[in-house]
C-alpha cells in the first residue's frame, strides 16, 4: 500500500517531461538500493541480536515513514467513501498467486507431474481465471483492465517482472554461496553487497541524464543486456572460487544494469498515466516487482533445489553440488 501510493504522490506532483523524468529516476534508485541495504542491515541483525530481530525493525522505520508523511505531505481532506469495493477481486487475486508459488515451491519435493502438483497449478489458475470475470463484470473493479491500453504499460511491468526475478533471485543464491561455500559470516555476506550499492548508485544517475535524450526504451535495453551479463558471469563461478576474482566483478555489473533498467521501466510504466489512473499504475508496477520476486525465488528454488539432491544422491561432494 505505502509503495504505490507513495509514487502515484510523484506522478501527480511532478508534470511530465523532463522533471517527472528526473524525479522517477532518484524513486527508482531507492528500490535496488533499499534491497541491497537491507541485505547489508540484515547481515548484521542476524549476526548480532539475531535473525527474529529483522522482523521488529520495521517498527522504527515506519515511526520514521509516519512522521515525515504527516510533516512533509499535505491533507488531501475527507475523501469519499469507497462504494462497493470489490472485495471478491482481492481475495481471488491474493489466493490465486499465493496458490501459484505454493505449487511451485512445493513441486520439487512432491513430484512435478504428480497429480497433487497439477492439481494445484490448475486450481491457481482456474482462480486466477474467476478473478479477471469477475474484474470484466464488477461496476467497480479492484483491477480495470482497460489499464493496459495506456502504451508501453505492459511491457515496461512485464520487463520489471522479468528483471526482478532474475536479479532478486541472483541476490539470494550468491548470499547462499558466500555463506556455505565461502564461509563468509552473515555481516561479511551483507558487506560484500556494497559495491552493489555504489554501481546501483551510479547507473541510475547515468540513466536519468540520459533519458530525457534517448527514452526509457534504450535504457531498459541496455540494462537488461548489462544485468544479463553479470548474471552470466555469477553464473559460472567455480566451486573454489574467491569473492574478489569471482563474485565481485560479476555483482558490479550486474548493479551496472540493474540501476538502468529499473530507472527505465519506471518511467515507462508512469509516463502518459493520466491522473485519475496514477495510484492504479504505481500499484500495478509494485505488484510486477513483487510478482516477479515471488515467481523468480519460487521457480529458481526449486530448479536449484533438485538438482543439487539430485548431485546428492550421486554421491558428489557437498560444497560441489550447492555450487
Amino acid at each position: 500500500m505505502m509503495t504505490p501510493a507513495a509514487l502515484s504522490i510523484l506522478t501527480t506532483t511532478f508534470t511530465e517531461g523532463n522533471d517527472r523524468t528526473k524525479a522517477i529516476g532518484v524513486w527508482s534508485a531507492t528500490i535496488p538500493l533499499g534491497a541491497v541495504i537491507g541485505v547489508l542491515a540484515g547481515g548484521v541483525l542476524t549476526q548480532g541480536a539475531g535473525w527474529r530481530w529483522v522482523f521488529f525493525v520495521n517498527l522504527p522505520v515506519c515511526a520514521v515513514v509516519l512522521a515525515g508523511a504527516f510533516r512533509l505531505l499535505d491533507n488531501d481532506g475527507r475523501q469519499a467513501p469507497i462504494k462497493d469495493f470489490d472485495a471478491l477481486g482481492a481475495a481471488l487475486s491474493t489466493i490465486g498467486m499465493l496458490g501459484v508459488v505454493y505449487a511451485l515451491i512445493n513441486a520439487p519435493t512432491v513430484g512435478w507431474g504428480t497429480a497433487r502438483t497439477v492439481g494445484e497449478f490448475a486450481g491457481a489458475l482456474a482462480v486466477l481465471g474467476l478473478f479477471i470475470v469477475t474484474e470484466l463484470r464488477h461496476r467497480n473493479p479492484l483491477f480495470p483492465l482497460s489499464i493496459f491500453r495506456i502504451e508501453g504499460l505492459v511491457a515496461a511491468d512485464a520487463a520489471q517482472v522479468i528483471a526482478q526475478a532474475g536479479f532478486y533471485s541472483m541476490f539470494f543464491f550468491i548470499t547462499l554461496y558466500l555463506q556455505n561455500v565461502l564461509g563468509f559470516s552473515p555481516i561479511e555476506a551483507g558487506a560484500a553487497y556494497v559495491p552493489v550499492t555504489i554501481g546501483v548508485g551510479i547507473s541510475t544517475g547515468v540513466a536519468s541524464k540520459l533519458l530525457p535524450r534517448t527514452g526509457s526504451r534504450p535504457i531498459i535495453m541496455a540494462g537488461a543486456l548489462i544485468g544479463a551479463i553479470g548474471v552470466f558471469w555469477l553464473s559460472q563461478i567455480p566451486v573454489h572460487g574467491t569473492y574478489t576474482a569471482d563474485v565481485l566483478p560479476g555483482l558490479v555489473v550486474m548493479a551496472l544494469g540493474l540501476g538502468a533498467i529499473f530507472v527505465g521501466v519506471q518511467t515507462a510504466a508512469n509516463a502518459g498515466v493520466p491522473a485519475d489512473k496514477a495510484g492504479l499504475a504505481a500499484a500495478l508496477g509494485t505488484a510486477s516487482g513483487q510478482l516477479g520476486s515471488a515467481l523468480g525465488l519460487a521457480i529458481f528454488t526449486a530448479i536449484a533445489t533438485g538438482h543439487t539432491q539430485h548431485l546428492l544422491n550421486a554421491h558428489v561432494n557437498r560444497t560441489q553440488a550447492l555450487t
